[in-house]
């Protein structure tokens, strides 16, 4: 897949899937307004198969659109290779992630 998608799969709860990088990010950017609920919004990164910089960069402008709009927000079963660019980005403790066990 070489495209990312989202899909709601429940109120509040949304699945990304595919390649989360530059290329892909800038055709969903507009999407992110779509990421709100009147519950806990939840977001499943399970399926998401690579990302770089400025898919992180993606995630914590969802965070940001959360927080601004008072929103609880958890990021859900996160790819080691996305985790790992978290912790070496030290974002562990700006994003809110719940890692796939």
């Amino acid at each position: 897949m070489t495209e990312i998608v989202i899909i709601k799969s429940a109120e509040g709860q949304f699945q990304l899937s595919g390649i989360l990088d530059q290329k892909t990010v800038s055709k969903v950017w507009p999407q992110r307004a779509q990421l709100k609920s009147d519950k806990k919004l939840v977001i499943d990164l399970a399926g998401v198969t690579h990302s770089d910089s400025a898919g992180l960069a993606f995630l914590t402008c969802i965070q940001s659109d959360a927080i601004k709009s008072q929103q609880s927000l958890s990021f859900i079963n996160i790819p080691h290779q996305l985790q790992q660019l978290i912790e070496l980005s030290r974002l562990e403790d700006v994003l809110n992630t719940e890692l796939c066990l």
